[in-house]
């Protein structure tokens, strides 16, 4: 609560009653020498004092009745003011009083509201995290391929390598889905040990990979895809002492001029590797845009 002291409607009716009790003696003062001079020059003038009492009573009874009729409606205005000061001061304490828990509460929401922010954040990071490995998602690719697309220097190549792990239902039935899963996980891990620093793996589900090399012309993506085809292991340890063979399929493409949007691309590097799944696996088909007079045609051919 705030003091009397720094309350405007306590000051206010303070002054108030000082001002109206100073008005009230002057005026007493004021008809008291009035009256005391008219009775002076009548008394001077030779007027006997019997002649005297009877106006002086008058004047006396005149004066107590405008001083009573003064008084009361002083009085009267006073207590109207005195209450609009006592309505300002409560005003002004529920002001101040609002004013501080307002204040308290903005602190107490300052760490609510941050914490808030760190788990939208967080919602927002799992959102385009696969789970599983610690890649982005399909979500998160779509995103990736999306801005590329919208970059001002969008006519800059990006290639894209999908990745389908060979005969991995079979790991799945032979040792079960958590060893399947470690599977998994690995072979994420040695994708991100070899591929290059600005380039973007994505889980697209199950045991399917995606890597986009931005701003990476077919030749230089077909370097990269023999890079990893030599650098990633052939076998995985599936238990202890037990070793799988682990083979994986590749179908790579790159952008062209003419892409309306980003599926187009995705599109075909898909159809790449059902190709090279249909020639036997455990290799790298590449589809590309051939421009005749007529038709784009796609040749696909293995990497060396």
């Amino acid at each position: 609560m705030p003091s009397n002291s720094n309350n405007p409607g306590h000051s206010l009716s303070t002054n108030l009653r000082k001002s109206s009790l100073v008005t009230l003696a002057l005026t007493m003062v004021m008809m008291v020498g009035l009256i005391v001079v008219c009775l002076g020059s009548l008394f001077v003038s030779g007027v006997p004092a019997r002649s005297l009492t009877a106006p002086a009573v008058g004047a006396g009874i005149v004066l107590s009745l405008v001083l009573w009729l003064n008084l009361r409606a002083r009085s009267q205005w006073l207590r109207a003011l005195s209450h609009d000061a006592k309505l300002l001061a409560q005003m002004a304490g529920r002001r101040s009083g609002l004013h501080l828990r307002t204040e308290l509460y903005t602190d107490e929401l300052k760490p609510l509201s941050k914490l808030v922010q760190e788990e939208r954040q967080k919602l927002l990071i799992l959102g385009l995290t696969d789970p599983l490995c610690d890649v982005g998602n399909r979500r998160a690719l779509e995103q990736w391929l999306r801005r590329l697309f919208e970059r001002p220097d969008t006519k800059a190549p990006v290639s894209i390598l999908l990745i389908d792990l060979d005969y991995f239902k079979d790991i799945n039935d032979r040792y079960g889905h958590d060893i399947g899963d470690q599977v998994i996980r690995t072979f994420a891990e040695e994708l991100k040990d070899r591929v290059r620093e600005r380039d973007l793996i994505a889980r697209m589900g199950g045991d399917e990979f995606c890597i986009v090399f931005p701003q990476t012309r077919l030749s230089v993506a077909m370097s990269l895809a023999g890079r990893l085809r030599t650098q990633l292991p052939s076998t995985m340890e599936v238990t202890e002492g037990v070793f799988h063979t682990l083979g994986w399929t590749g179908g790579l493409s790159v952008t062209d001029p003419f892409d309306m949007n980003y599926k187009q691309v995705l599109k075909r590097a898909d159809r790449a590797l059902l190709n090279a799944k249909h020639q036997g696996r455990n290799r790298t088909k590449i589809y590309e845009l051939i421009a005749t007079a007529n038709e784009d045609k796609a040749r696909a051919s293995v990497l060396h």
